[in-house]
């Protein structure tokens, strides 16, 4: 619905890109009220929002440029980080082939490096020629 893709932008638009370089991201936030859950850490939610966002990012940042779709995504969570703590999120495309593109996304505590969260997000690519462009009926026609 429209509330939660606002919710998402907003709470997106805090992540700060450190550095891009073709195929990696590295990103910071602060872990701010609106990103914690009942026990004041950060949301798995939030970090599975993550995961998928910035991985998108970083394999929009290929010469390829595609975003893609989401095929699969898989989050293990290993340690919580509490609000007014820094995170560092690190994506890196593993491997984009011909359909299909590999992401893996570490969430780490700035302080101390240690591991939050680790994400792997595999996206269709799609057709290269055609990815994003709709032929016409008369492109149809023979």
């Amino acid at each position: 619905n429209s509330m939660e893709t606002l919710r998402c932008q907003v709470v997106i638009h805090k992540v700060t890109l450190v550095s891009a370089t073709p195929g990696k991201l590295i990103c910071e936030m602060r872990v701010e009220d609106d990103h914690a859950n009942k026990y004041g850490t950060l949301h798995g939610g939030m970090i599975a929002t993550l995961v998928d966002n910035i991985s998108t990012l970083a394999l929009v940042s290929t010469e390829r440029g595609a975003p893609g779709v989401s095929v699969d995504m898989n989050i293990t969570y290993m340690a919580p980080a509490k609000i007014g703590e820094d995170i560092v999120i690190t994506a890196h495309v593993l491997k984009e082939g011909k359909t299909l593109a590999f992401t893996s996304v570490d969430v780490m505590k700035k302080a101390t490096g240690k591991l939050v969260a680790q994400g792997r997000h595999t996206k269709h690519l799609g057709n290269q020629n055609t990815t994003g462009l709709k032929k016409s009926n008369s492109e149809h026609q023979v």
